[in-house]
């Protein structure tokens, strides 16, 4: 074999190429979520037609590639401006995060050109579908277990659709990921059959697939009246809340160099920063519906809160102090806090007037750290790794779930607080972190964040989506609150009701209504599906593989 019959071979399959370019474009910011139905199928036919395990392995490597230079390039530019490293670097640096972003093509491909193959010499329909069926649940299982940065999956892509997204109150995205892969594999087991036919008429091959489609078509149909359904009753939920409360959510635009700047002690941009979201917030209180609250997103104030080491410091937590006192308003806001030696990403809540036991402050400190961003892996076993990456901070986790009160609204008359549960940018890619606060009695989902440094397209549309599927696993209204945006009050049906634009100064005045719990099987299980497609693949493949195996054993 020549070097470059050599490197042809080590390339993609031009199949693998159309799934990787088409995947892109089922998730935000194309959303064409429709694609997702059949967007693996080509990636399929070139795994199951590789010559070795070694040739399927390099098809899931190029998917896991592809899928990741065309939905995570920003990774790139994150790198440049938060850590200023070199755009080479960030180069090479993406292109080795594209070699396991998506781990699980690279992992599951050997062994789905195993099951692939199976299919297709499958004897009888029903042992087709089956093998179909435990093969949609290990992806499914797999897909979970396998750790991610962001935690993504094929289901996610239908946060758009209205109906479909609905069924993730039973499962999660990874219930709507299995619905994606059976269809994917349905597809693909009727053009396999059609294209390797050795018999004139189709009629064979048809009668082979047809289960598999009838199955994959009636999970979809299942999905769909479900969510008609589970939206009756959401919308229903919303209508008859007997508490509503108004925020008021400021989004500054401000610059990554602008908080930089603030953040590294220069005095001046520190109090810029600040008096900038009083200015903001000023527009808000004279905006209607008036707040019963302002938040605004993380690390909007730019250092410690409450904690000063000088008197600059102290004169920029009595400005907002200040602020507080003066409109009478309480005031949620992204910041830092320092406790024991360690910094703390952190919520804080400052109450004007106290009426929670004379206490005028709650906080909530980040617990799930970005890796490389808020902590580096490994660093309190390896210390010299702080001095290699000296721009990464090395903050100090929370303790977790928890859950804040807000004072009731003056013109609410149960006149109780607010439970609402925060969470803190990453912190809403995690299913069970909601879903412990909302156990716990919180009544909505407040998500502070800051996208700022990812960019201007595409993250922010994806870490959007991502987060709509925590209100519907618990049906909470969720308000989004983020320095460059998207800003957005989202409701209990995952429904995006308002939302700011991209890198615009904006102030959203919104009433979110506090409907009574709805129960969701998530909400009683947790995040309790990938485990079990995983657990009832295995058992599924036993009860297929291992009789057959026995009796070829006995046979020899």
């Amino acid at each position: 074999m020549t070097l470059k019959q050599r490197i042809i071979a080590l390339g993609p399959d031009w199949r693998t190429l159309a799934s990787g370019v088409a995947i892109i474009f089922a998730f935000p910011p194309w959303d064409l979520s429709w694609l997702i139905w059949f967007v693996l199928v080509p990636w399929l036919m070139a795994v199951k037609r590789a010559a070795s395990w070694r040739g399927a392995l390099r098809q899931g490597y190029w998917m896991c590639f592809c899928m990741t230079i065309g939905g995570f390039y920003w990774v790139a530019y994150v790198l440049n401006e938060f850590a200023a490293v070199p755009w080479v670097l960030c180069g090479l640096f993406l292109i080795a995060f594209a070699s396991f972003n998506e781990i699980q093509f690279i992992i599951l491909a050997p062994l789905l050109r195993v099951l692939l193959r199976n299919c297709s010499s499958a004897g009888a329909p029903w042992r087709i579908l089956a093998v179909i069926l435990a093969t949609a649940l290990f992806y499914t299982g797999a897909d979970w277990l396998f750790p991610k940065l962001f935690a993504d999956t094929l289901g996610h892509a239908f946060y758009i659709n209205r109906n479909i997204r609905q069924a993730a109150d039973i499962g999660g995205a990874n219930l709507l990921t299995l619905g994606a892969i059976l269809s994917n594999l349905a597809i693909w087991q009727l053009i396999d059959r059609m294209t390797g036919r050795r018999e004139p008429s189709i009629w064979p091959a048809l009668h082979r697939s047809v289960l598999p489609l009838v199955a994959a078509g009636a999970l979809a149909a299942a999905f769909v009246i479900y969510g008609t359904e589970r939206n009756k009753t959401a919308s229903a939920a919303v209508a008859n809340a007997r508490q509503k409360i108004n925020l008021g959510v400021v989004q500054a635009n401000i610059g990554d160099l602008e908080k930089m700047a603030a953040e590294q002690g220069l005095r001046d941009a520190a109090f810029q920063v600040v008096r900038k979201y009083i200015e903001l917030s000023d527009i808000a209180l004279k905006s209607a519906p008036r707040p019963d609250a302002i938040i605004w997103p993380e690390t909007a104030f730019p250092s410690t809160f409450r904690t000063p080491e000088n008197t600059y410091e102290l004169a920029r937590d009595q400005l907002v102090e200040q602020f507080v006192r003066t409109s009478g308003v309480p005031l949620l806001f992204g910041g830092y806090d320092q406790r024991d030696g360690l910094d703390y990403n952190t919520l804080f809540f400052l109450d004007p007037s106290p009426r929670m036991g004379g206490y005028d402050l709650q906080l909530h400190h980040k617990s799930k750290l970005l890796m490389f961003g808020e902590y580096i892996p490994g660093v309190k076993m390896f210390p010299f790794l702080q001095k290699l990456f000296p721009q990464v901070a090395n903050f100090g986790s929370g303790p977790g779930p928890e859950v804040l009160k807000i004072p009731h609204p003056l013109h609410d008359k149960n006149r109780e607080p607010v439970p609402v549960g925060p969470i803190i940018c990453y912190e809403a890619l995690f299913p069970w972190f909601i879903l412990e606060a909302a156990r716990s009695g919180s009544r909505m989902i407040l998500n502070v964040t800051n996208d700022s440094w990812f960019g201007y397209y595409g993250e922010p549309e994806l870490h959007l989506a991502l987060t709509t599927f925590r209100g519907i696993e618990a049906r909470l209204p969720q308000i989004r609150s983020t320095n460059t945006g998207i800003t957005a009050l989202i409701m209990p049906d995952g429904e995006i009701v308002k939302r700011t634009q991209k890198h615009k100064v904006e102030v959203l005045n919104v009433t979110v209504p506090l409907n009574d719990p709805i129960p969701t099987l998530m909400l009683r299980l947790g995040d309790w599906f990938g485990p079990a497609a995983l657990a009832a693949a295995l058992v599924a493949f036993g009860m297929l593989f291992l009789p057959e195996r026995a009796r070829r054993s006995r046979r020899a």
